[in-house]
């Protein structure tokens, strides 16, 4: 395919504002900078974002106007005269988070503290439409061997990869896992991969603690029913995990509790309103550390070898592979708990 192959429209999910979802028809987009990248999407996941982004009042900025979606995969169509390492044909994953690579952040080599970060599909348009337009910089290459759902998981499994970087998991250690969301799960994928002894899950629904169980979790504590902390506790001899990550974004005081003395604590959900009570002495007494993550930086690529190596296997966390057209009941499905990871075929019937 080149420019006289691409259609003049396309079908796309649209953010109206005001938590309205369109799904309409818009230009097909072209390259305007000369690193620009013309990519026919293949598949494009749905974060939690997104569906914050559909709150009203919204739980997440975004952009009205823009086409949304952020974990994206396509084949590269065309490639500006500057578009460095990237060629047609290429399948690549996308980056969303741009940084400005100016800023202060930027130039101390923390580009996903960006002082002007936009990201696509929020800010800017992204994935959820047949084509879309990225910077060379933002393109990672993946293999074509991979399922296009699978591949689509690039950009999550990028911010899980920072974070199980900063545990520093030994061989032999145990993890305890807040939350069998998306994240959690790709949490306890890696972990697993890495050697823990065991991975602990502790989730309230079902249909998220059966895909952790899939998934090879040796513990799932549902936490409607016990005490997490507890039970947390007495899989791990009394002792506590020795990394818990609270994938949720609320559970900071529950992942002090469940954590042995001397481990670590690995923060990664976001939730702005949220507030934990948290007695510090606690964590000087008992020789904690904590760790905030976020996004990570030259990630990505290694996340796309994780996923060609085979060493983890992510399909049963995903619940629903539908076309673009059936996104709305979709959303509707992760907002009911009856969806763990939606991802969206672009090419669904080809």
């Amino acid at each position: 395919m080149d420019e006289r192959d691409v259609p003049d429209s396309m079908i796309a999910a649209v953010f109206e504002g005001d938590g309205r979802l369109s799904i309409t028809e818009r230009p097909a987009p072209s390259r305007e900078r000369p690193d620009d990248v013309l990519i026919e999407v293949e598949a494009c996941g749905i974060c939690g974002t997104d569906v914050h982004i559909l709150e009203v009042p919204p739980g997440h900025p975004a952009t009205p106007g823009v086409i949304m979606g952020h974990e994206f995969v396509g084949i590269v169509r065309e490639a500006g005269p500057e578009a460095i390492g990237v060629e047609s044909g290429q399948r690549v994953a996308v980056a969303a988070n741009l940084s400005c690579g100016s800023c202060s952040s930027c130039k101390r080599g923390s580009p996903n503290h960006c002082e002007h970060f936009t990201t696509m599909g929020i800010f800017r348009d992204g994935g959820l439409a047949a084509f879309a337009v990225a910077p060379a910089s933002a393109c990672h290459k993946v293999s074509r061997d991979l399922p296009r759902e699978i591949a689509a998981l690039t950009e999550p499994l990028s911010c899980v990869v920072n974070g199980v970087e900063q545990a520093r998991l030994l061989p032999g250690e145990s993890v305890a896992v807040i939350g069998a969301g998306p994240i959690g799960l790709l949490f306890l994928a890696l972990f697993r991969a890495a050697g823990a002894s065991s991975v602990i899950v502790v989730e309230p629904m079902a249909l998220r603690r059966d895909a952790a169980k899939r998934m090879s979790a040796d513990v799932c504590i549902d936490s409607s029913s016990v005490d997490g902390v507890t039970a947390v506790r007495e899989a791990t001899s009394g002792e506590g995990a020795d990394v818990v990550v609270d994938a949720v974004g609320s559970q900071l005081g529950a992942a002090l509790a469940a954590v042995r003395v001397g481990g670590r604590v690995l923060l990664f959900g976001m939730n702005a309103n949220s507030r934990s009570e948290v007695r510090q002495y606690d964590i000087t007494r008992n020789e904690l550390r904590v760790f905030g993550t976020y996004v990570g930086t030259d990630v990505f690529p290694k996340a796309a070898r994780i996923l060609e190596s085979g060493v983890v296997d992510l399909s049963p966390m995903i619940s629903h592979r539908v076309p673009v057209e059936d996104l709305p009941r979709a959303l509707d499905a992760m907002r009911t708990g009856e969806a763990v990871k939606v991802v969206i075929d672009l090419k669904a019937g080809t």
